[in-house]
């Protein structure tokens, strides 16, 4: 995965975890997903028995969801294909912990006030002037939440650690 996308599949698992993990339920709950049955093209695999099936559905990790975001356009809104969305969830609360036990209060009220409140969070600018910080400060503890995400994600193996040097 490309840093960029990385970045992106962070800020927005950031913005909208109570989305994903609605996401998620509601896969667990449809019968016709994640059942080996499905998954695999092998007839070995194939689980008869509805009951182990069902079982195996709330004990294997959700393979993927297509989290809807955005606001409704014709009836329908914008979705994000997003891979491993427990394991992302796990960077999402890790994070927050994270950042939200710190004793300086400009580090969680910026926090809150771009992730924790609403899809869309608030405007840098109203962030700046409310907690009384410049737009440079604001950005730099926003590239240190990221960063701190990323690493978290490549630590638990969701993603590739990288190097800046390596050819893309």
């Amino acid at each position: 995965m490309p840093l960029q996308e990385v970045q992106s599949t962070i800020e927005f698992v950031l913005r909208n975890a109570d989305q994903i993990r609605k996401c998620v339920e509601e896969k667990r709950k449809d019968p016709w997903s994640g059942t080996r049955e499905q998954n695999s093209g092998y007839q070995k695999n194939r689980i008869s028995n509805p009951t182990e099936a069902q079982a195996l559905q709330r004990i294997e990790p959700v393979a993927f969801i297509h989290c809807p975001f955005g606001p409704m356009v014709n009836g329908r809104r914008d979705a994000k294909y997003i891979s491993l969305p427990e394991k992302w969830l796990k960077v999402e609360e890790s994070t927050r912990r994270f950042y939200m036990s710190s004793d300086n209060d400009k580090i969680v009220g910026l926090y809150t006030k771009r992730y924790l409140q609403g899809e869309y969070g608030e405007l840098w600018s109203k962030t700046c002037k409310d907690l009384n910080i410049t737009q440079a400060w604001y950005y730099v503890v926003v590239h240190d939440v990221i960063r701190f995400a990323e690493l978290y994600a490549a630590g638990i193996g969701l993603i590739a650690p990288y190097s800046r040097f390596e050819e893309e």
